[in-house]
């Protein structure tokens, strides 16, 4: 079964021609890319480094992109692998494949700039969850979100998604999760590049309702019309009330298309 999955991922990925026409209404910035109501097409490539609660640590490698098929739709496509000693040993192995389509409707509430999005994601698991590799669980996620442009500069984004799991490995708890999501990015001409604020919490339906939250910082520029590099910094336990991680690092690299 990985074989198709890592075989659909890369059909995904190159059935786009590269020189093919981008919509007209595309803002096709690295900034832009960032925002999950934009309609760009990108494709991320990632390396992460996670510092675990009781001193576990994880390495996680993602190929994270956009294609935009039509000014109201897109397909994001995720897929990442991991290194951890969660469980103990040292293992290796890939973790998830996640494919979201989003329908976007412009429309200018108040007067101002906005998308509204409609969507859902579908989250395989590819690991094993007693490894520590896996999610334990196969997801489906509907989601609703605005992206606001209040300025030629600033995006805001207000987004809540429904995580719900169809499936779940032995001695995994079932998923019922609402994740509201707060993000802000800011085009820095000074440095061709942008900053992304991106509040992420999870209300745990499961749990008596527990909330949980985590941070994630990310600064980006242009190296040329086409390719961005970004750092990240992912804030977890150590600030905030979460189990995820305590804190974590990244790099990665962006091609518009």
């Amino acid at each position: 079964m990985r074989t198709w999955v890592l075989i659909a991922a890369l059909l995904l990925v190159a059935d786009r021609p590269a020189h093919a026409d981008p919509p007209e209404d595309v803002d096709d910035s690295g900034a832009a890319a960032s925002n999950p109501t934009a309609a760009v097409n990108f494709q991320d490539v990632k390396f992460r480094y996670f510092d675990l609660s009781r001193g576990n640590e994880e390495y996680v490698l993602e190929a994270e992109g956009s294609v935009v098929f039509s000014p109201a739709f897109k397909l994001t496509h995720k897929l990442n692998g991991v290194r951890t000693n969660k469980a103990g040993d040292w293992e290796t192995d890939f973790r998830e494949l996640s494919l979201k389509p989003i329908f976007l409707f412009p429309f200018k509430p108040f007067g101002i700039p906005a998308k509204f999005a409609i969507g859902g994601e579908w989250i395989k698991d590819l690991g094993s969850n007693q490894r520590g590799t896996g999610l334990g669980t196969d997801q489906i996620g509907p989601l609703v979100g605005i992206g606001w442009l209040p300025t030629d500069q600033d995006f805001i984004i207000t987004l809540v998604q429904y995580f719900h799991s169809y499936r779940e490995a032995a001695n995994v708890e079932k998923v019922r999760k609402t994740g509201p999501r707060l993000i802000y990015i800011r085009k820095l001409p000074a440095i061709n590049g942008w900053g992304k604020i991106d509040l992420k919490t999870s209300i745990d339906h499961e749990d008596s309702n527990d909330f949980t939250q985590t941070l994630e910082l990310q600064l980006g520029t242009s190296v040329s019309e086409r390719i961005n590099v970004f750092g990240e910094v992912f804030v977890g336990d150590s600030v905030l009330r979460t189990d995820a991680f305590d804190a974590g690092v990244g790099i990665g690299l962006r091609f518009l298309y």
